[in-house]
């Protein structure tokens, strides 16, 4: 399943990237928001396109359209997925059964710096294909939502939280949490992708990120799926760098947006206002 928004070229990539898998039994599900989310390339046969906004009610849609699906593996549009993710996603699931939910090996992340380029990804998966599939995993409390599978049945249903809206900062996190009251979270060595963290989209809203960076962390630990500890693992450090990096330098515009939203949720937090909803009356 690929949730995306108005981003189609790379929805495009992603899409003909998984046509190349070694598994070819396996519906393709697209959830986007509109038409213009869409690649412009005629999409493969039985392609499954499914409309909501919003990360967490984009996935929910998808998972809603293959209600008997044995396994669901979920990809962002800036992964660049190796041809034999599935295969051994699947095998691995079918080898440990007490494992409900996996996350594979990312092999570089744009995601915390400068954005990967297609040629740097391509060379880092064909230099993986060299490397003997091993069988290593190890247990997780997180699924990095770049790339992560799921067994349905395995999970009680378990569902995003279509309260989180938008670009759903820590969804990934919070279903993983909810996973794990059911089985094992798994990391996978030999499911491979490369993230290649394009910057576009709600990231660079920052007034809205950062108030989803308190205010999300709150509401999951109000609602019982985050710990204490994790809410402040999430929330501190994050409004501490935008504090810091506010003053000057080539982030400061920016950071000090993040920051005047990381200020906003903190006082509806101590108002005891659990909103995560509320960014959509912000300006993007």
């Amino acid at each position: 399943m690929l949730a995306s928004a108005g981003r189609p070229k790379l929805l495009g990539e992603v899409v003909a990237d998984l046509q190349r898998q070694t598994v070819e039994d396996f519906t393709l599900v697209l959830s986007v928001p509109d038409q213009a989310s869409l690649p412009p390339q005629p999409l493969p046969a039985g392609t499954l396109v499914v409309h909501d906004r919003g990360l967490a009610a984009q996935r929910n849609a998808g998972l809603a359209a293959v209600p008997d699906a044995t396994h669901v593996f979920c990809f962002d549009d800036d992964a660049v997925v190796r041809e034999d993710f599935l295969e051994q996603g699947v095998a691995f699931f079918d080898a440990h059964p007490e494992v409900v939910a996996l996350t594979g090996r990312v092999l570089l992340d744009g995601a915390t710096g400068d954005a990967i380029t297609r040629e740097a990804a391509d060379a880092a998966l064909e230099a993986s294909r060299d490397e003997p599939l091993t069988g290593e995993w190890e247990r997780r409390r997180e699924l990095y939502g770049c790339n992560f599978g799921f067994r349905p049945d395995a999970v009680a249903g378990e569902q995003f939280d279509a309260r989180l809206p938008l670009y759903s900062w820590l969804e990934d996190h919070d279903f993983a949490r909810r996973c794990m009251r059911h089985g094992t979270v798994a990391r996978v060595h030999d499911c491979v992708i490369v993230h290649r963290g394009v910057k576009s989209g709600g990231r660079t809203a920052h007034g809205r990120l950062g108030y989803s960076q308190v205010m999300n962390p709150a509401y999951l630990h109000h609602k019982g799926s985050f710990p204490l500890w994790l809410t402040v693992y999430e929330t501190l450090p994050r409004v501490g760098k935008n504090a810091v990096r506010a003053v000057r330098g080539p982030e400061a515009e920016w950071r000090r947006e993040r920051l005047r939203g990381n200020l906003l949720a903190l006082r509806d937090v101590a108002r005891r206002r659990f909103t995560p909803e509320r960014i959509l009356d912000l300006d993007a």
